[in-house]
């Protein structure tokens, strides 16, 4: 069971055997055990005498509880099966029986299959006065099947089991051969669970609690009863909450405390910053008072006109020494003013590195041929021909041109 599993589901639980005697009194044993790592031991044994009314009297109340019922009103059938039986396939294993009037328990070994059964009545009012002694059952079988978890770990010899009145005989991958119950019958030798002697009247108890505790990764030997499996249910859902709180809770002060690290740490290093910037203040006003200063001329440049420090006459000039003869230009403007941005502004705006051009030639070929060499020249960096009037007999055509440089 991984640490994860083990903080969700329990730490310790009690087993408990409640034996049914032909007097229908009581015989109880109690085993409780604990969890710790990887390893099972067991805390607390007692035997005890009861009736109806001192049942669970000396049960701890503070532990799970898993229960099962042995002797009078349990009767266990043997069939050769390797499937479950159902509740409503009870009439065909045990005739003349109401199957509504009994609750049926499933012990499936190799290729036998043990049925258990006992009758409502009985179950019911156990549960009942478990009830009024604040417990809560999670757990609960009937025979001696809760065993079968433990066998392995036993001492036991010639393929043999008996305890306090019970003979199991099994095979050698410790599948059950055969069942009696022969009151009076006792081992021979000292039961140990592993190296730890156990007296044989708690091996049931033992198993029993045994089961619960490993119960997320056993098929554990339980009896169906709808009430016993509801407050399990309730139990694990209790169990993982609490956990996920738990670990919420932890998580959440993990993540304050590494807030209230780095929020230190930084706080810290502000007030060093803040040191230096109160000793930078004259600096930083002195710099920013320089940027104003440097935007405003940039501005003022840029209304003027200045590109990069080119020389516009010398433009003008290599324009008009590339005109080529049947050109002939009637407007030159540089960092034309750009009508629409004005008008939203409503202040001047320049195209600034641009230059406009209009002029009229008779035909086409000029004018691309001007273009050509215009795209030639270093300076010029593109040349777009924004309009060529449509052609008209006897006079020139008008053109337009955006000149980048």
């Amino acid at each position: 069971m991984s640490a994860l599993e083990k903080y969700q589901w329990l730490s310790s639980c009690t087993g408990m055997e409640i034996h049914i005697r032909p007097d229908n009194s009581f015989s109880c044993r109690y085993c409780t055990v604990s969890l710790e790592k990887d390893s099972l031991s067991i805390d607390q044994k007692q035997e005890a005498e009861a009736d109806r009314t001192s049942l669970f009297k000396k049960v701890p109340a503070d532990k799970p509880l898993a229960i099962t019922l042995t002797g009078k009103g349990i009767l266990i059938k043997k069939i050769a099966a390797t499937q479950e039986v159902s509740s409503e396939q009870l009439s065909q294993y045990f005739p003349n029986l109401k199957a509504e009037d009994f609750y049926l328990q499933n012990f499936q070994s190799g290729n036998t299959l043990y049925l258990s059964i006992i009758r409502k009545q009985l179950v019911d009012e156990i549960l009942q006065l478990a009830e009024k002694a604040g417990l809560k059952i999670l757990l609960l079988s009937i025979g001696p099947f809760a065993v079968g978890q433990v066998l392995r770990q036993l001492n036991s010899y010639d393929h043999q089991l008996v305890f306090d009145g019970h003979r199991i005989l099994y095979n050698k991958s410790f599948e059950w051969e055969e069942y009696q119950y022969q009151p009076g019958a006792n081992a021979e030798f000292p039961i140990k669970i592993g190296i730890e002697p156990l007296k044989e009247q708690f091996l049931l108890a033992y198993a029993t609690a045994f089961q619960l505790a490993l119960y997320e990764r056993l098929n554990a030997a339980e009896l169906e009863v709808e009430t016993v499996k509801s407050q399990l249910l309730q139990f694990k859902q209790d169990k993982v909450f609490k956990f996920r709180t738990g670990a919420l809770l932890m998580l959440t002060f993990l993540l304050l405390l590494i807030n209230f690290l780095v929020f230190n740490y930084y706080n810290e290093e502000n007030a060093v910053l803040l040191s230096r910037v109160t000793q930078n203040t004259e600096s930083t006003q002195s710099l920013n008072q320089l940027s104003k200063d440097i935007a405003m001329q940039e501005s003022l440049l840029k209304k003027l006109g200045w590109h990069k420090g080119t020389s516009y006459a010398w433009i003008s000039d290599q324009l008009g020494k590339s005109v080529p003869a049947g050109v002939s230009l009637t407007e030159l403007q540089v960092n034309p003013l750009n009508a629409t941005e004005s008008n939203r502004l409503r202040k001047e705006v320049y195209e600034t590195g641009k230059i406009k051009i209009k002029g009229e030639s008779r035909e086409l070929g000029p004018v691309n041929e001007w273009i050509y060499g215009l795209k030639e020249l270093g300076w010029c960096k593109q040349v777009n021909l924004d309009s060529f009037s449509p052609a008209t007999e006897g006079d020139n055509r008008v053109f337009e041109l955006t000149l980048v440089f």
